[in-house]
């Protein structure tokens, strides 16, 4: 606990340092969530507010994270209702930022406030009424089926880079983009093998599948109900940290992952599927692959909590009890 204080404290401090990139010296900052990256809410003495990111450590090279804010301006422009990256004074798209206390430096970026709340939480599910949950999930429908659309036409810039939530980015031996999750210390023998079992069937599975233009592309890779602001009309997409190459079924995957075990999730499933349905092809057969890619999500997070520790915190027990569950459910199934 002291060292997380001791390391937000630091993050704390470069943060408002890095406020002079943005001519906002002297506004208030207030931290906001502490998971993969540190955000703060910025607070201009005009009551105009930002949200901050101090990104972790290593997670994205300067190229990967310029990739990021370029496909998120691309995505604006073609009109998905996401957030609005902030270029520094010097039109840089985020700051390189050290301290005394942080000599090696950390990325820093600026992004518009978004109106509206999460729709809820991994760990505390979506307490909406069903017409509610059913309307939000079908505007995030929506919203993927833009996404997925623009990034096959979209012209990448020239080193435009971003990371693949594939097998190897999921469970590979040294490309598990969170970590590898067999190194959960708290996993049980049964456990591991649980998880070993459902690994062999979901690389299987997802290599039959193939990576054809038609299921593979650019994906938000993080719709979890944290990252979905709702004003009660509007829905806005929020932490593109995890965007990258994935099955386009990936993002009902993450999505989905936050009402496991929950009867949120046929409302939010069909939800989703209808407002997908509503801009771009979606064949049964490629949603019939929907378990397989919560499996590979359920095991690279297992990793995620590993390598995260102290970030990880309460969510670890849930993840790894979700994990199993699924892995019992896929081993069952035959799939």
């Amino acid at each position: 606990m002291n060292n997380t204080i001791s390391y937000l404290k630091q993050m704390t401090e470069l943060a408002d340092r890095a406020l002079d990139h943005w001519d906002l010296a002297g506004s208030r900052l207030e931290l906001m969530k502490h998971r993969e990256n540190v955000v703060f809410k910025v607070s201009r003495s005009d009551g105009t507010r930002f949200a901050m990111r101090v990104h972790r450590r290593g997670y994205h090279s300067d190229a990967a994270l310029r990739s990021e804010l370029q496909w998120l301006e691309s995505l604006r422009a073609a009109g998905v209702a996401t957030t609005e990256a902030i270029r520094c004074g010097d039109g840089s798209s985020f700051a390189k930022v050290s301290t005394q206390a942080v000599p090696e430096g950390r990325q820093v970026d600026l992004l518009a406030w978004v109106p509206g709340q999460a729709v809820g939480s991994v760990e505390r599910g979506v307490a909406l009424p069903d017409e509610e949950i059913f309307r939000v999930y079908t505007l995030a429908g929506e919203q993927a089926a833009l996404i997925h659309t623009h990034g096959l036409a979209w012209p990448k810039p020239e080193g435009f880079t971003r990371f693949a939530w594939d097998e190897a980015g999921f469970f590979g031996e040294t490309g598990a983009i969170c970590g590898r999750y067999w190194d959960l210390e708290v996993l049980s023998p049964g456990q591991l093998a649980l998880l070993h079992g459902a690994r062999e069937v979901t690389a299987a599975a997802l290599a039959q599948f193939g990576k054809g233009a038609d299921r593979y592309g650019l994906v938000h890779g993080d719709l979890l109900p944290e990252n979905l602001f709702y004003d009660g009309e509007q829905l806005r997409l929020i932490d593109w940290d995890d965007t990258g190459y994935s099955w386009y079924l990936y993002d009902f995957a993450t999505a989905m992952f936050g009402h496991v075990g929950r009867p949120s999730f046929e409302v939010a499933l069909g939800g989703m599927i209808e407002g997908y349905r509503r801009h771009r092809a979606l064949p049964d057969e490629h949603l019939a692959m929907l378990p397989v890619l919560m499996m590979a999500r359920a095991l690279s997070y297992v990793g995620w909590a590993h390598t995260r520790g102290e970030a990880a915190g309460e969510l670890t027990p849930l993840i790894v009890e979700a994990a199993c569950g699924m892995a019992q459910q896929l081993l069952d199934g035959g799939r």
